[in-house]
């Protein structure tokens, strides 16, 4: 076999190969932005569900700025029982030491009297214009002086 005979089998090996590269190539080609866009749609995809996940739920921003409100609503309340406090010590050492506050207390909140005292209770209630008073109404009322 000749030289010329042997570049031309070189020659034509090389062009089926390269028309086999040729179409490999093509085929690569007509696929990449196929697979590009699947890639991208599977990327936001993903980062929508991310998002989702990080705003929604009691994990996400929602349910953190809902417990911030509570925490600043609770802070609120502590504070202003912390100041009732001094003023319930108070009430609880007189309470405990002093027989006087504790005979008032009992007198005005659970209404005890001693014996033989009459307790007169006074109603700012007045019937609208109109009405009747009922039969307990007109003879609790006692006439005030002019």
């Amino acid at each position: 076999m000749g030289a010329s005979v042997l570049r031309g089998m070189l020659r034509q090996g090389l062009r089926t190969r390269l028309q086999e590269m040729e179409r490999a190539l093509r085929k690569v080609v007509g696929r990449g932005p196929r697979r590009e866009y699947v890639l991208w749609s599977l990327f936001l995809g993903v980062a929508c569900v991310f998002l989702w996940s990080a705003f929604s739920g009691p994990q996400g921003a929602v349910g953190f700025l809902k417990l911030r409100g509570s925490l600043r609503q609770l802070e609120a309340e502590n504070r202003a029982l912390l100041l009732q406090n001094p003023a319930l010590e108070k009430e609880v050492y007189l309470l405990r030491n002093s027989p006087a506050y504790m005979e008032k207390v009992a007198r005005e909140e659970y209404g005890y009297t001693h014996e033989g005292e009459m307790v007169y209770t006074f109603s700012d209630a007045h019937p609208a214009v109109g009405e009747k008073a009922t039969e307990e109404e007109s003879e609790e009322k006692v006439p005030t002086p002019p």
